[in-house]
């Protein structure tokens, strides 16, 4: 991810220099070398497009996927979900089960804490997907 984020980076750098380079080049040609309006006019729109395309570029970095998005947000509304049932589980365990009904509540309360740990483990690697940097700020922050 790193890479396509570096590549997009150079390609938006790369754009914006040529742009810039091509204002230069129409700024320092001598007066007597520009022949026609239309050459000044077909170099500016030129430049104009290099820093288009460049904004454009760099606007795309760091944008989330939006089908990365989607994903992420659809496993967090699953873990909302798997989370109720857990507590509501843990709930009704709590006011009506005898010892024996407890335990067996208290074996299918932990598979669905482990299905939890899960999805929460895949959430956390779907945002990582799209904005890696505020993963890497919260590991730092943790060591």
């Amino acid at each position: 991810m790193k890479n396509a984020s570096s590549r997009r980076y150079a390609a938006g750098a790369g754009l914006f220099v040529a742009g810039v380079g091509v204002t230069i080049f129409l700024a320092c040609l001598p007066q007597d070398t520009v022949s026609t309006p239309l050459v000044s006019a077909l170099l500016v729109v030129l430049a104009a497009v290099f820093q288009g395309a460049s904004a454009l570029v760099f606007r795309a970095i760091g944008r989330a996927d939006p089908s990365l998005a989607r994903t992420a947000v659809r496993r967090l509304i699953e873990l909302t979900a798997r989370t109720q049932r857990a507590r509501v589980r843990a709930e009704n365990a709590y006011e009506t089960a005898s010892a024996g009904e407890m335990k067996a509540n208290m074996g299918l309360l932990t598979v669905e804490l482990a299905n939890i740990e899960e999805g929460v483990a895949g959430a956390a690697l779907d945002w990582a997907e799209f904005h890696p940097e505020a993963i890497k700020k919260l590991q730092e922050r943790d060591q």
